[in-house]
């Protein structure tokens, strides 16, 4: 079981509101999960992330809380010179990722990813993934907003 992080109050006063309403991040989260485990290699996670369309996948570890691996992962590697195809994703994941729940604000998880230098969150329900919000999730869930916030 994970500890989810906590909203972090100063951003709990900047909450997006659609017509007054808080927008949470549960509709958006992307439930087509990819998860790899740490001893996969990431010649063949890095296809399995580009034949699923993905930016990141969620890694199954031992210790019972997820970690992450990324395109940006991936890239350091090959500009590391790692050889991928003998490279386990264990050497270049994230083993203790920021994780949000589907109650998120937009905004606040956006100020997270800002804040952290990241764009993707694992979203986690008692503990447990269930889905992903990409920085890509929340930018088209805030354009759409304001496009029909326009509409008279």
């Amino acid at each position: 079981m994970v500890a989810e992080v906590p909203p972090d109050p100063i951003l709990l006063q900047f909450r997006y509101r659609v017509h007054n309403i808080p927008m949470e991040i549960g509709p958006l989260v992307t439930q087509r999960l990819l998860s790899v485990q740490p001893e996969h290699n990431l010649l063949d996670t890095a296809r399995k992330m580009y034949e699923r369309n993905v930016g990141a996948a969620i890694i199954q570890t031992d210790e019972g809380h997820p970690g992450i691996i990324t395109e940006r992962d991936v890239l350091r590697a090959v500009s590391e010179g790692a050889d991928l195809a003998h490279t386990t994703v264990g050497v270049y994941m994230t083993t203790t990722p920021v994780c949000a729940t589907t109650s998120w604000d937009v905004v606040e998880a956006a100020k997270t990813m800002r804040r952290g230098g990241f764009r993707h969150l694992i979203v986690l329900d008692d503990g447990m993934p269930i889905g992903m919000l990409s920085i890509r999730d929340l930018v088209d869930a805030l354009l759409e907003d304001y496009e029909r916030s326009l509409l008279p």
